[in-house]
């Protein structure tokens, strides 16, 4: 087992187009000047953020078509081919990102095709077979189409036996069906948060659904909230982390997959939760300084965490 190596599993992989238009609107024509192509999907963006703080990481995804081709041959840092699994079905998606002057993001993501039941099993037996080889195991993402009842339950009871320390960033049922097979931590936003535990957004609610889950084997609860505090739960307590203020946002796209990198990575150097969470913030907000996903400086970062309020609640 590598120590330093990351498993991420990013299993609907994408084609990421950003497009920079400073003044966007809709019913008319806009001439793209400054365009981004990137391999992409939550999880790829995590891969290419730990590839700047030094860790290894191999990301494994269905890939299908021209557009599985492209993405195979660009994604981030330690390429793994064996770990991909390529059907016949369609295309891999594309994801597109419009971003403005203000750096907000209007989103517009494709499904992707639906993975046949052959390619499933593959990509479990693919799993099974790979993850003594990490230490460590972040699924992320949106769910790709078509999958078996239960897939993201039989991944992660694989990937425990295996012995790899889990991390979840997904949402809906498949969050669900990871924490109830042992996920070991959980870091996903607001909205994720509320998809899956309801009422109202607070600190008091976050710790609730964490003493909810923590007899399945959650250790750790991480909700973000953009630039709004992020509020974090342990068996060890419970903190109120404040991200640092930044002039200007250049595009917030993937600044909570740089969180769960910063997050990762601190984690592998044993650093202590609440550094932890300061470095992970740290990450977020060099992201947003940057037009792309995933696209962090490692120097910044350090900086920008040093400006990191934690409070213990």
């Amino acid at each position: 087992m590598d120590s330093q190596r990351v498993l991420v599993v990013n299993l609907n992989l994408a084609v990421d187009k950003t497009v920079r238009i400073p003044a966007f609107k809709p019913d008319r024509t806009h001439r793209l000047a400054e365009t981004m192509a990137q391999a992409g999907g939550k999880g790829v963006n995590v891969a290419r953020a730990l590839g700047v703080l030094g860790c290894r990481a191999a990301v494994s995804g269905f890939i299908s078509g021209h557009n599985g081709r492209w993405i195979a041959e660009n994604l981030p840092g330690e390429k793994a081919p064996g770990l991909l699994v390529r059907h016949s079905r369609g295309e891999s998606r594309i994801c597109y990102s419009i971003v403005d002057a203000g750096g907000r993001s209007t989103d517009l993501n494709e499904e992707g095709p639906d993975v046949p039941a052959e390619a499933q099993r593959r990509m479990l037996r693919t799993l099974s077979r790979a993850a003594s080889r990490f230490r460590m195991a972040a699924v992320c993402g949106r769910m790709a189409m078509g999958l078996g009842r239960r897939f993201y339950s039989r991944m992660t009871a694989s990937l425990k036996k295996a012995g790899c320390f889990t991390v979840f960033d997904t949402s809906g049922a498949p969050l669900m069906e990871g924490i109830e097979a042992g996920a070991d931590i959980v870091k996903i936003n607001r909205s994720e948060f509320l998809e899956v535990a309801g009422g109202l957004f607070s600190a008091g609610r976050v710790r609730r659904f964490f003493e909810k889950c923590s007899p399945l084997g959650l250790k750790a609860l991480i909700v973000t909230d953009g630039p709004r505090p992020t509020f974090a739960v342990s068996q060890f307590g419970e903190w109120e982390v404040r991200p640092p203020r930044l002039g200007r946002v250049v595009s917030a796209v993937g600044a909570g997959d740089s969180f769960m990198a910063g997050f990762i990575s601190g984690f592998i150097k044993g650093l202590p939760f609440e550094e932890n969470l300061k470095l992970a913030s740290g990450c977020a907000a060099s992201d947003c300084l940057t037009l792309g996903a995933g696209l962090i400086s490692r120097s910044r970062s350090g900086i920008l965490a040093k400006m990191v309020k934690v409070r213990e609640l």
